[in-house]
């Protein structure tokens, strides 16, 4: 009689043991499950948050290039490639070897990529260089290693004398020199052919 009791109360605790395995391992599944949602919320907060900046670019003791802008969030948590977000815009000052402003680029968003420095401006883009002339663009990147200003998509260079339409353009960064790879509207060029400025 006690070997028969000792057994049903170690059957009843194997029972009861898994009962509550079943009640247990669903609730981890779901813990599992926010966790991993808090997770990925997190890798898509930014490291660091910055307000009101103001950023001078000097080589060899020469300002190069000044940007302020309202707010700029780094992304550098659990990303291959860091990046910074001017959500509310960049204006940035270009300047030559006599530290006089050559030219200057505003946008209402960008983003800058630490790794390859380049610089995408999105939403109504402006470039205006010293002699006036102003390009209008939605889209354009800006290569900090080579200097270097272009874009795919439309464009509208605005100078003294007219006003080009076009797809494309390739331009240094002070945009005094400039081509609309598709010019669009103008008689006297072929689909082919380019508008040049130097």
């Amino acid at each position: 009689m006690f070997i028969v009791q000792q057994k049903l109360t170690i059957l009843l605790l194997q029972l009861i043991g898994v009962f509550c395995l079943l009640v247990v391992l669903p609730s981890c599944e779901n813990d599992m499950k926010e966790v991993n949602e808090i997770t990925k919320k997190k890798a898509s907060l930014p490291g660091e948050i910055a307000k009101h900046i103001d950023i001078v670019y000097t080589d060899s003791g020469k300002v190069k290039m000044h940007m302020t802008a309202p707010i700029m969030k780094h992304f550098n948590i659990n990303i291959k490639e860091p990046y910074e977000e001017f959500s509310e815009g960049v204006f940035i000052e270009f300047f030559n070897d006599k530290g006089e402003v050559k030219s200057t680029l505003t946008s209402k968003y960008a983003i800058r990529y630490d790794q390859t420095k380049k610089m995408e401006a999105k939403n109504e883009v402006v470039v205006v260089n010293e002699h006036g002339e102003q390009l209008f663009t939605n889209d354009l990147i800006w290569d900090e290693t080579t200097r270097k200003i272009k874009t795919i998509g439309r464009v509208k260079v605005v100078t003294k004398k007219e006003t080009l339409d076009g797809e494309g353009l390739d331009a240094n960064e002070d945009f005094s020199e400039w081509e609309i790879l598709k010019p669009i509207g103008h008689g006297l060029l072929d689909d082919n052919d380019s508008t040049k400025h130097n």
